[in-house]
């Protein structure tokens, strides 16, 4: 037989609808499957696919089951319903096609009956489903598919419920990035930051707030990126725990400024001056911002210095052996950027320059070893 895309396209067509849904998924590779090999179990798998997307429509458009076990008629005729193909009995011409439909779908269930490798029991000698029949089932599947997937075209499911993909309605996702104003801010007011969204389509005072937890944002949106801050995250914390006992008093040699950064999430200090064991290094970090673009002429919030707070900032995150370790590094670049978009910076242009004063403080900021020997 021909490829299976190539002879009843509408499975696949149904699938890529639904990319997220495991069970077309399921349902579409085990009929590839049956497809490719032998023809058991092929309409027992072409009956499931259409039932599953008969489901899958009726959440689409919050429409209720029709019964506690419908047939597989009964859920075709549920879910034609909201895409406007309910027979009128005989109101229009299209219910003489919906009856065909209708009566194509008993027709399968009956090849399934008599036709299916697992319906009712069969003797384990009988033979394969012949190639024509398979041809049939396919076809009759492919059929009532194309009627519901056309009927879909045109229309928008309930949005508040629909598992379709966001990439399906650019139409409306169009409209909202051409019209509202988008604020963004950092909330580090309780006992984690918190980002918040203000979006807008009118005055700013009529926005709509949307808090969300930084932890719940990657979450959602870049999983891969959820997993790799917590292995930092995990990195930082071990770090953290073997430097703080292997750090030795300042009694036996070592210098008490160089310990073990603490093992909790970033400190992003930001302050009005500064005068701890950095401090030597403001000339030069003011000399880093400038060749950076950083406009000092900007009002800082509070009277806070944008230079001391950095200062500030590095003095509370790094630790012994931290040129050393990627995870510690990591994490006083997140605490810089923090530092940067309390200041006026945005997202983008905060996790640049925060890389780049990293790579600087590595070179910038003294060893321990050295530290040791300036003291004495």
């Amino acid at each position: 037989m021909a490829d299976l895309d190539a002879l009843a396209p509408n499975y696949r067509r149904a699938r890529e609808r639904w990319p997220d849904a495991p069970m077309l998924t399921r349902c579409y590779e085990a009929l590839t499957m049956c497809f490719e090999g032998n023809t058991h179990g092929l309409v027992e798998h072409t009956k499931s696919f259409i039932e599953s997307v008969c489901v899958t429509i009726l959440g689409e458009f919050r429409e209720p089951m029709p019964s506690s076990a419908p047939s597989t008629t009964d859920l075709l005729v549920a879910a034609l319903r909201p895409l406007g193909l309910q027979n009128t009995r005989g109101a229009s011409k299209l219910d003489k096609v919906l009856s065909g439909f209708n009566r194509l779908t008993d027709a399968l269930t009956e090849m399934r009956n008599d036709h299916g490798a697992v319906a009712h029991g069969k003797d384990a000698f009988l033979d394969a489903v012949a190639t024509d029949h398979a041809r049939a089932f396919l076809h009759t599947g492919d059929a009532i598919l194309s009627v519901l997937l056309n009927g879909l075209e045109g229309k928008e499911p309930d949005l508040t419920v629909t598992r379709e993909p966001y990439e399906r309605f650019f139409h409306l996702n169009e409209r909202i990035d051409r019209a509202v104003g988008v604020d963004a801010r950092v909330d580090e007011g309780g006992d984690r930051p918190v980002v918040v969204f203000a979006v807008a389509t009118g005055p700013r005072d009529e926005a709509i707030e949307i808090r969300i937890e930084p932890s719940r944002l990657l979450y959602g949106i870049d999983r891969s990126a959820y997993i790799e801050v917590l292995r930092t995250i995990g990195d930082a914390i071990t770090d953290a725990e073997e430097e703080e006992g292997q750090a030795a008093p300042a009694e036996d040699g070592q210098p008490p400024e160089f310990v073990a950064a603490p093992a909790s999430p970033p400190l992003a200090e930001v302050v009005r001056s500064y005068s701890g064991r950095l401090a030597a290094l403001r000339p030069g970090l003011e000399g880093f911002l400038h060749a950076e673009g950083w406009r000092f002429e900007l009002t800082p919030p509070d009277c806070m210095d944008l230079t001391d707070s950095l200062l500030a900032t590095a003095d509370q995150n790094i630790g012994l052996d931290w040129k050393q370790r990627d995870a510690l590094q990591a994490r006083l670049k997140v605490a810089f950027r923090r530092v940067l978009m309390q200041f006026g910076s945005d997202a983008e242009q905060a996790q640049g320059v925060a890389q780049r004063l990293v790579t600087w403080m590595r070179i910038q900021v003294p060893d321990a070893g050295e530290a040791q020997q300036q003291a004495t």
